[in-house]
């Protein structure tokens, strides 16, 4: 790490007490006024730090920046699932490189986590815009379940979000499968890629990756304007990156665990905004979004009356 993140992170982790500058000082091998010459780079960055002769600095406010020795300190208690985080300021796809390490046999909990991607990508081959402002991650895990659970990984994944989210005050709602939206418009996609033993017909690693809008893009493509948001926009609040993050893992911890007894179902229920809807299927097919069977697949009943059960490509709202 630069001295510029070791001393963020001592400040991160003091949790709002005063460190002194001579013992950062003393603790990198540096000066005091190296110390304070970080302090001011970070104040230019958006940091605010209160400065104190005898006491040192404090950090009034966590910035909206990437910290690894805070994140390991947010997520080193996990119950179940041990988190391994990555971070990369850009790569082309989180996704990717977490199927590559994957398929080397890296265990569940590895999160690949970018402030950037060059070459992101959403559902159905589509390319998912991922430019600095968001939150992008992927993550491994190993599931001990058959092909046909990976839906109820993606919706179970979803639920973890809104109840992340909903720790901040933000209320969003689902919409089937993997979209999570805020006041009518986009905030975060899930695409969710694995690997099958054939033989068993069970899951060999499911890769899980999440982007999550947080600031305004300035750069945002013009037909994307109408259907995409962010929450800043939209809520006025700076989530922090680390913090969202180790609460999402938290809920995602807890959901995986209970995946069998379905605990993420009531939420993905309650909170979709696909139930009570028309839809139209990929197929053509239309009908009413009536529920919500025990993999989280759609059910629909259609307008001559028979009701299916969709598990693969979308649902587009009509009405």
């Amino acid at each position: 790490m630069t001295l510029k993140e070791k001393v963020l992170s001592e400040l991160m982790l003091a949790n709002g007490e005063y460190c002194s500058g001579g013992k950062l000082a003393k603790t990198f091998h540096v000066s005091r006024t190296a110390v304070w010459k970080v302090a001011e780079q970070l104040k230019a960055q958006g940091c605010e730090i209160e400065a104190v002769t005898n006491r040192g600095y404090l950090l009034k406010t966590i910035p909206d920046l990437y910290n690894q020795a805070y994140m390991d300190s947010l997520v080193k208690n996990s119950p179940g699932i041990r988190w391994q985080v990555q971070h990369f300021d850009e790569i082309d796809s989180t996704n990717r490189l977490a199927k590559e390490l994957a398929g080397n046999g890296a265990p569940t909990g590895t999160v690949i986590t970018a402030d950037i991607q060059t070459a992101g990508r959403g559902r159905l081959g589509k390319s998912f815009h991922s430019p600095q402002g968001g939150l992008y991650f992927s993550l491994i895990v190993r599931p001990d379940l058959p092909i046909s659970s990976m839906m109820s990984v993606t919706a179970c994944t979803a639920s973890a979000i809104h109840q992340a989210l909903k720790k901040s005050g933000i209320d969003t709602r689902i919409k089937w499968v993997n979209d999570l939206f805020l006041n009518s418009k986009k905030i975060c996609g899930i695409l969710s890629e694995g690997s099958f033993n054939a033989e068993l017909l069970k899951m060999d690693y499911l890769v899980i990756g999440i982007g999550i809008n947080l600031h305004p893009d300035p750069h945002l493509p013009e037909e994307l304007r109408d259907i995409v948001t962010d929450l800043q926009t939209e809520t006025g609040k700076n989530i922090n990156k680390c913090q969202l993050l180790a609460e999402i893992l938290t809920y995602l911890d807890l959901y995986l665990n209970g995946l069998s007894e379905r605990s993420y179902l009531q939420i993905y229920e309650e909170n979709s905004c696909t139930l009570g809807h028309r839809v139209r299927t990929d197929a053509g097919q239309e009908g009413l979004a009536t529920g919500f069977a025990e993999d989280a697949g759609l059910i629909i009943r259609l307008d001559d009356g028979a009701e299916i059960t969709l598990r693969t490509g979308s649902a587009q709202i009509i009405d």
